[in-house]
């Protein structure tokens, strides 16, 4: 039992406060910390998400004030964890911190599966060490610089940087203290670029507010709902659900950048496509940073995205109006209820609106402002009132314009839905004869309008008697264009014939453009192989950086320079996987990240059917930088 316990600082991790313990009580093995702490010596020390602490309560000091709940809840990982998870998943969690089951924890919350891994070492903030040592005379472990993905403290906009101490020490029993010479800058400084920093910035803010807030737990279908209608929202999925994942990939990436997502563990590449996941597979939980990655990217507030529904209403709130223009409600907001749907020729999501006097229209939306709600893309049925007013109105004999007008429709539709009730319309009968009249006067200026253009042609000709019929065309598309459509015959027998090109003679110096095309193609090699991210340099892209792939597929025969160099150039599949282990290797070594065999194939996009093929050679790479940085020392 302990006879005392240090009072945890702001945002201190339990492991840190069990850390300052085992050096205050002056024990010099671990276990006999082990047993003043738990009341026995084989206790996992976890950074994260701790257990047996109902162990730890029997033990405090008489007098305490402590609960479980407290200590979780301030003092450990668990709250940015369980905000995600459904309600009865995060109380079984927590009762597993509380009690002996430990060894499941991960396994609830995903983190086994999860590509995000903890952190190798503890992290810190050099601001902070000077601070809690100039107001506390030590220094602890901060809580919110151990989550992975966090890569600046909030507090000083600054990054973090690796402690000496693992976070997985070798005797896994031990509670490692931070301490001045373990909280060493031992690389060069660490700069971000400002887009960096801007993102991580945001970031570690919504991680700071998920700590300091309690959030209510919801589902995942919740979180399915809140993500989809915002996509819809934006533009990234139909109405029917259905996103599109190819123009949200881009968005995403151009949004945070390749760089920052790798040092978030949250890139994307075609081998590690987490984004298509995390928005098809609901049932599996991810990783709070991908939720807050995405959250962020797609603009819900992170408050907003716990407590505040997201709707999808491109055709904003209910009521909606009737636009019959013959009901006595037109223009009213009476339409309770719409139905959404989307078209597979259209973007935009499509709303039919059904009045109860029968009237029932489309738009296409979303609508941009409140002028929108009285527009209509289609009436799809007018109804028993609008059918009713028509009778009444053809009934009066008034003229077909005139009832067009009054039922606020084209003179079509009314013909149209005449036919259709049957009615017998006064205009009919009227307009036979002068229908008649119409057709005849418009065949006779059909006729004219034939000569009219005939003559142009020919006028045409006249005036350019050597130029050819497409050159025609470009002089007077307008006349060209009416008699290809309406007298086509005639003009084919009144164009210039088509000029013989028989005779042409298209001699090639091949001699020359071989010079040409070599000197280019160095120049295009050397920008390949210069290119930050490897480019594999073959003869097709080659040719197809200078707009002359088909010449160089065909003819490369002709061009002996070129060949040569292209030869000498060229790379198969397996030394252009080589060069890109070796990009990699380099990428990540610059980056301070451990170099393991699946990260530096996930770096260079090594699909797994070659991964076997190329083990050897990326074992020697490690070999070779591993000992080459310990020469260095």
């Amino acid at each position: 039992m302990m006879t005392f316990f240090p009072i945890p600082y702001k945002d201190e991790l339990l492991y840190s406060v069990l850390a300052r313990y085992h050096i205050r009580s002056g024990n010099v093995s671990i276990k006999a910390t082990q047993q003043d702490v738990y009341g026995i010596d084989s206790i996992t020390a976890i950074m994260d998400l701790p257990s047996h602490i109902y162990r730890l309560m029997q033990n405090l000091p008489v007098g305490h004030h402590y609960t479980p709940e407290y200590l979780i809840t301030n003092h450990t990982l668990f709250p940015i964890y369980a905000a995600f998870l459904p309600y009865e998943h995060a109380a079984k969690v927590k009762e597993s911190m509380i009690g002996d089951r430990g060894g499941s924890i991960y396994n609830k919350i995903g983190l086994m599966a999860s590509s995000v891994k903890l952190n190798q070492y503890f992290k810190f903030c050099p601001q902070c060490v000077e601070e809690d040592m100039h107001n506390l005379g030590e220094l602890y472990w901060h809580r919110i610089h151990q989550i992975p993905g966090v890569l600046v403290c909030f507090e000083h906009k600054a990054p973090l940087y690796d402690s000496q101490v693992p976070v997985r020490g070798y005797n896994k029993h031990e509670y490692r203290f931070a301490a001045p010479d373990t909280c060493k800058i031992c690389v060069t400084e660490k700069l971000f670029n400002d887009h960096i920093m801007e993102k991580a910035i945001n970031i570690t803010g919504d991680i700071e507010f998920l700590l300091n807030n309690k959030m209510d737990c919801k589902s995942q279908v919740w979180f399915k709902e809140q993500y989809l209608n915002k996509l819809k929202e934006l533009g990234f999925a139909n109405v029917n659900g259905r996103i599109n994942q190819k123009e949200l990939q881009g968005a995403f990436l151009e949004f945070y950048g390749y760089e920052f997502l790798e040092r978030v563990q949250s890139g994307i590449d075609n081998n590690n496509n987490w984004l298509d996941d995390f928005l098809h597979r609901y049932n599996r939980i991810n990783h709070p940073i991908r939720h807050l990655l995405f959250t962020r990217f797609i603009g819900i507030p992170i408050s907003n995205l716990f407590n505040k529904e997201i709707e999808y209403k491109p055709f904003g709130d209910k009521p909606w109006p009737c636009l019959n223009p013959v009901a006595t409600h037109y223009l009213k907001p009476v339409i309770k209820e719409i139905e959404l749907r989307y078209g597979s020729d259209r973007k935009g999501p499509i709303g039919i609106f059904r009045c109860d006097c029968g009237f029932i229209y489309l738009r296409t939306g979303p609508d941009n402002d409140d002028s929108d709600r009285y527009k209509l893309s289609k009436i799809k049925q007018f109804g028993p009132l609008w059918e009713g007013e028509l009778r009444k109105l053809t009934e009066q004999r008034l003229s077909l314009r005139e009832t067009a007008k009054q039922l606020n429709v084209d003179p079509a539709t009314v013909k149209k839905y005449s036919k259709k009730l049957g009615l017998k319309t006064y205009w009919k009968n009227l307009s036979e004869e002068k229908d008649l009249c119409i057709n005849i006067i418009e065949e006779d200026s059909s006729d004219e309008k034939k000569e009219r253009y005939r003559k142009e042609w020919l006028n045409l000709r006249k005036q350019s008697p050597t130029s050819s019929k497409t050159d025609l065309r470009q002089l007077n598309n307008r006349v060209f264009t009416w008699l290809y459509r309406n007298d086509k015959e005639w003009l084919n027998l009144n164009s210039p014939e088509l000029k013989s090109t028989a005779n042409i003679n298209h001699r090639v110096n091949w001699e020359r453009r071989d010079e040409e095309i070599y000197e280019n193609a160095k120049d295009v090699v050397n920008v390949m192989l210069s290119a930050r991210k490897p480019v594999r340099v073959t003869v097709s892209s080659v040719g197809s950086r200078l707009g002359i792939r088909p010449l160089l597929e065909k003819h490369l025969d002709k061009l002996p320079m070129t060949k040569e160099y292209l030869n000498d150039q060229t790379e198969n599949i397996k030394d252009f996987q080589i060069r890109r282990l070796q990009w990699a290797v380099k990428e990540l070594q610059e980056n301070g990240k451990d170099l393991s065999l699946w990260r530096i194939y996930r770096k260079a996009g090594i699909r797994e059917d070659f991964q076997k093929e190329l083990q050897e050679d990326a074992l020697k790479l490690i070999v070779e930088k591993r000992n080459c940085t310990l020469h260095q020392y």
